[in-house]
């Protein structure tokens, strides 16, 4: 038997397929762009996911010589925080709105304004923010009624993939705090706030466990994919639930450093933690919540390659020429808000920053101070969260920023904690795809608890232990990222107002 996990992100759909026992047997990707038409804006047509789902899963079961009907189950995840309004057959209405959309910036604020919005925040866990869903359907009701009035259900990333699949549409737990009339405590939508926002409870889907089975393959859908009509679809959920998950994040105080496009961490936690300047949400394991951070730093050093740099320089050469710089990068600090910045400054106009340039600074200089900054808005997040009561028990880095030797010892030095980075038996690393494997060998009998799965599946732990000096150093570079961080807020505002206002001169 085998299990074909569908990790649907932001740039691209990687579709791989696992035997039994949790080896690949192959594996494909699917990239595609976001549209900017505004510069707020940030959205694509959902059937490019569609697209690229269908065609990354025919991939995989064409590599691997798999019958489509020993495919066991299909377990697939999604960006948050996105907004997917579909008609009666599931066809989107207007394009997806992201999580880096921010276009409903005066409709978060009229939000945040409301004599409810405290008791909103309580009632989810999470601000009112332009990022979120509830934003996002205020500003389509008030730019696309037709839309809003036209929207049989109004479903997230990975909820408008298992529709498709299934033809059932659901709402699983990790995503549903982008609605801000979801009781997180009850788990279930409140009647009374959805009235207060005017979202139409029944265009709700129904909630579900992320691990529960939605529905099987429709013949539609299996003659789009390959897979056999009626293979079993599970409900799907939040990508950064899964790969914290994958990731190793099995019980609580475990944390996990997200190292990829998307930055921040999570943390599992027993209870609900109202701290707005971060994230809440659902694990995928029951009994467990996340606490988490976002940041967009995570793209700065393909950035800073591609337009900046040499296209051409591997990701390792970089890193290697970052561990040359000394700590602190002579002097040179960056704040890495290349796309605004979400937790905890939840700033649209916030933008990347080098502060202490010379003729003095080299290449290795900037390459390190992208790593240290990201380290920086990272250590930020989780300085806000132990404020809260929380504790860190182990902290674990994933994503692609985990095969630089350097980077990890940086967050190691900046944080003054052991940053573990563990691995498969085969060399590969945790993640999205061994979460979702996880979660999909649970539901086909294969195997029992997903957290047990993870921990057999990640033997390989490398432990970068802090050095005192480094750290002490690196104390007082992140007093003045701080005072950057948050001193330069007018000025983005500010800089962000200029620009568009000269953007209107032709």
């Amino acid at each position: 038997m085998y299990i074909v996990t569908v990790d649907q992100g932001t740039s691209s759909t990687k579709t791989a397929l696992w035997d039994a026992g949790g080896d690949l047997v192959a594996e494909a990707t699917a990239s595609y762009d976001l549209e900017r038409p505004e510069p707020l804006w940030a959205q694509i047509d959902a059937e490019r996911w569609w697209d690229a789902c269908c065609s990354t899963v025919r991939a995989v079961l064409a590599q691997g010589g798999v019958r489509p009907g020993d495919v066991a189950v299909v377990a697939l995840d999604g960006i948050g925080w996105t907004l997917v309004p579909v008609d009666a057959e599931l066809r989107p209405l207007v394009p997806a709105m992201t999580w880096l959309d921010r276009r409903a910036e005066a409709e978060a604020a009229e939000l945040r304004a409301s004599a409810d919005a405290e008791w909103l925040v309580d009632l989810v866990a999470n601000s009112l923010d332009a990022a979120y869903i509830t934003p996002k359907l205020a500003w389509l009701h008030r730019h696309r009624p037709d839309a809003f009035a036209t929207a049989r259900w109004f479903l997230t990333a990975s909820g408008f993939l298992v529709a498709r699949l299934t033809g059932v549409p659901t709402c699983d737990l990790t995503q549903a705090y982008g609605f801000h009339c979801f009781d997180i405590r009850r788990e279930a939508w409140d009647p009374a706030a959805a009235a207060l926002l005017g979202i139409p409870l029944d265009r709700l889907p129904p909630l579900r466990y992320a691990g529960d089975v939605a529905g099987g393959v429709s013949p539609a859908s299996a003659a789009a994919t390959g897979l056999a009509e009626g293979t079993p679809v599970l409900v799907g959920a939040l990508d950064a639930a899964v790969g914290a998950l994958g990731g190793g994040v099995t019980r609580p105080g475990q944390t996990q450093d997200q190292g990829g496009q998307a930055g921040g961490m999570g943390m599992s936690v027993r209870d609900v933690v109202v701290e707005p300047r971060l994230i809440f949400s659902h694990h995928v394991l029951p009994g467990q919540y996340l606490l988490q951070s976002g940041t967009v730093g995570g793209g700065t050093l393909g950035w800073f390659r591609e337009i900046l740099g040499r296209p051409d320089l591997p990701f390792e050469a970089l890193s290697e020429e970052a561990a040359t710089a000394a700590p602190g990068s002579g002097g040179l600090v960056f704040l890495p808000y290349m796309a605004g910045e979400r937790t905890p400054l939840w700033s649209s106009t916030a933008r990347g920053v080098f502060v202490g340039l010379s003729y003095a600074t080299r290449r290795a200089e900037m390459v390190r101070s992208i790593m240290e900054g990201c380290a920086f808005a990272v250590y930020d997040n989780l300085r806000i969260a132990e404020a809260t009561g929380v504790t860190v028990t182990e902290w674990l880095g994933t994503g692609g920023a985990a095969r630089s030797a350097t980077w990890n010892q940086i967050k190691a030095d900046v944080t003054g904690r052991p940053f573990v980075v563990a691995r498969r038996a085969d060399g590969g690393e945790g993640g999205h795809g061994l979460g979702l494997f996880a979660l999909g060998a649970r539901a086909a009998g294969l195997a029992g608890d997903p957290g047990e799965t993870v921990a057999r599946m990640l033997p390989g732990r490398r432990v970068y232990e802090p050095d005192p000096a480094r750290h002490a150093r690196y104390a007082e570079l992140f007093e003045v990222y701080l005072a950057l961080s948050r001193g330069l807020l007018p000025t983005f505002d500010r800089l962000a107002a200029v620009t568009a206002a000269g953007s209107a001169i032709q």
